[in-house]
């Protein structure tokens, strides 16, 4: 129940009980005066009590029913405290129609101070769940009538020495126990208002109220005379609300749960993702998901009722479909209590589109006999387009590592040049992908060295295909003179003709000659080289006039030139070497300068090269974005 339902019930039950107070302020006063003749006041005591004897025997018979299948310690006394105040009431109605005025009244009053004790020892204590064991009910019953019998030995024994007779004047003692009654059922009220407040059922408000019509009964029959018919009809109040409480409790409340567990089952099996479909012995529909209704091709509520190979069919690997000798051998193995688990099947339905499913077939058994079918479909279109994506990207990636070979190959015909001894160059190139768009280039002539690295934008293949075509041109174009402005020329105008308009080159050449010791060199919008000069260890950035190749059909790319002093080196780099992302950082010079200040040069070039890109990997802090090439030539 939600909260505002909560919040109405109880509303509604306040008032009912106000209305009950209100009421028995002005019976408290009225009552008394108004004239009851003692021959209708006898008819309705008969009624009254024969409709609480129905009462009392309805509770019985609900507690008796209900036990073996909730096992509750509380149902079971409930419904054995009843049948012993039945019994009592029965006998009091008896001996009230053989006008045996004596007796009758204690009878009346030996069940209700019954029913206010129990009642009071049950809703002060938690309900358990008992153990099933047999005679459980046999035992509690046969006490409750055990009971019944002694009380009302006792009673007929004792009648003549009770003071009164119990029906021309009320004694104290009569009043007193009247009031008493009165107060134990005010007590079971206050516990039975704990328990709602705890998060107990709607049924306990209908206790409550019962208690509470009880209570009011029982101090109004304490007055007598004309109080007693009243608190005799408050009496009937509060069992009429009992049985509402009964009602509840064993009618509504399990029906309310068993439509909630079935909403909550059939999200479940909507929720699933697959089709769920039940069977009864002849094939027919007797439920399915709307899955399964989208794998069948049907409308769920349509096909209720209806055979299930009457729209669709299972198709062999020909494509024919299943012969009923087949469907026979099937049914044979669901009847032995097989369950038939098929990974992958086509399947056609009735508008004849064909579709791979899964499916598995569960007999539901009944004393050794097939009683229904339980299947469950499976569309397995989306895990064949997977597995075909799989076997696309697995030879995607077999392409592209034959590619990346290629492209490493391609890099490393430069590296196995025989070196002059008057350099010494380190090189090292890691991609961030499995190929780069970084590329670099060195080679020896007569009496100079040419080196180069370039940054092609983007990455991936396309980055990967056209520095393959860059670094191919770059290998035959250096034949054609020794300024490196030369080269970009060159370049330029491949790149223009040749790349998409989006794509771009960054590159940066030069070359050293060892008769003049001159590094010259030129730049199209790459990153300055830093050149390191030995004797005064200090930093310098080299670039020149240039835009990135491939922008322009034309430009006019400028050479410069240093002299390399002995120990000089000049270190050519791509942008994903200094380029942090994260957060603001000094500009990329004076990054890679203050890492060249930790390493030890006293090193081979290619040892400089690798402990400097550890200082690099430690400086990032992330994981690499972007291709990453380093290429060092030293001065010996």
């Amino acid at each position: 129940m939600n909260e505002y339902g909560r919040y109405r019930l109880v509303r509604l039950h306040s008032a009912m009980a106000v209305l009950a107070a209100g009421m028995f302020g002005l019976l408290l006063f009225a009552a008394g005066r108004l004239p009851v003749s003692p021959g209708f006041y006898h008819s309705i005591h008969l009624a009254l009590g024969l409709a609480v004897v129905v009462v009392c025997w309805l509770v019985a018979v609900q507690g008796w029913a209900v036990f073996p299948h909730t096992l509750s310690l509380e149902r079971l006394m409930m419904g054995a405290l009843f049948f012993s105040s039945g019994l009592l009431f029965s006998l009091h109605v008896v001996l009230s129609f053989a006008s045996d005025g004596a007796e009758a009244p204690l009878f009346s009053l030996a069940a209700r101070l019954t029913l206010a004790w129990g009642l009071l020892f049950l809703f002060s204590r938690r309900d358990e769940v008992m153990e099933r064991r047999s005679g459980q009910r046999w035992q509690a019953f046969f006490a409750a009538f055990a009971y019944a019998a002694v009380v009302g030995l006792f009673i007929h024994w004792t009648a003549p020495l009770w003071p009164g007779d119990g029906t021309s004047r009320w004694p104290l003692w009569w009043k007193a126990g009247e009031g008493m009654i009165g107060l134990l059922d005010a007590g079971a009220a206050l516990l039975v208002w704990r328990r709602w407040r705890q998060g107990s059922s709607r049924s306990s408000l209908y206790w409550l109220l019962a208690l509470w019509w009880f209570a009011l009964g029982q101090w109004l029959l304490m007055f007598g005379g004309g109080h007693a018919l009243w608190g005799q009809l408050y009496e009937m109040a509060g069992f009429l609300y009992i049985v509402r409480a009964m009602y509840v409790e064993t009618v509504e409340k399990p029906y309310v749960e068993l439509k909630q567990h079935e909403q909550q089952l059939e999200m479940m099996a909507n929720a699933l993702g697959e089709g769920l479909m039940m069977l009864n012995r002849d094939g027919r529909i007797v439920w399915m998901n709307p899955e399964a209704g989208r794998l069948l091709g049907l409308d769920p509520e349509e096909a209720k009722g209806k055979p299930l190979f009457s729209f669709v069919s299972l198709a062999g690997p020909d494509g024919d479909k299943w012969d009923w000798k087949q469907l026979r051998r099937v049914v044979k193995r669901l009847k032995s209590g097989e369950v038939i688990r098929v990974e992958e099947e086509p399947f056609r339905r009735h508008d004849g589109v064909c579709l791979p499913v899964g499916y598995t077939l569960a007999p539901v058994m009944e004393n050794g006999a097939l009683t229904g079918l339980v299947a469950v479909l499976r569309d397995m279109t989306e895990k064949k387009e997977k597995e075909r994506l799989e076997r696309e990207r697995e030879q995607l990636d077999f392409e592209l590592s034959l590619a990346a070979n290629m492209q490493r190959a391609l890099l490393q015909t430069s590296s196995k040049a025989d070196l002059p001894s008057y350099v010494d160059i380190g090189v090292l190139s890691v991609p961030a992908r499995v190929l780069s768009g970084d590329f670099y280039h060195f080679a020896v002539h007569q009496t100079s060295v040419s080196v180069g690295i370039a940054d092609v934008s983007g990455k991936g293949i396309p980055a990967a295909m056209l520095m393959t075509l860059m670094k191919f041109i770059l290998d035959r174009t250096v034949h054609y003179g020794t300024q490196p402005h030369v080269y970009l020329d060159l370049l330029n105008r491949f790149a223009y003709d040749y790349t998409e308009p989006s794509m771009f080159v960054t590159m940066f050449v030069g070359n050293y000659n060892e008769k003049t010791h001159t590094f010259s060199y030129a730049c199209a919008g790459h990153e300055p080289a830093l050149w390191y000069r030995a004797k005064t260890k200090q930093c310098v950035p080299l670039g020149a006039k240039g835009c990135a190749l491939g922008l322009f059909p034309q430009f006019s790319f400028e050479t410069k030139s240093v002299v390399l002093e002995p120990g000089d080196f000049v270190l050519l780099y791509t942008d994903g070497v200094t380029e942090k992302r994260t957060e603001e950082a000094d500009d990329d010079f004076s990054v890679l300068a203050a890492m060249v200040a930790r390493v030890n040069l006293d090193q081979p070039a290619p040892e400089i090269v690798r402990e400097l890109y550890e200082h690099i990997q430690a400086y990032h802090q992330y994981e690499q974005k972007d291709d990453q090439t380093l290429l060092l030539l030293r001065r010996r």
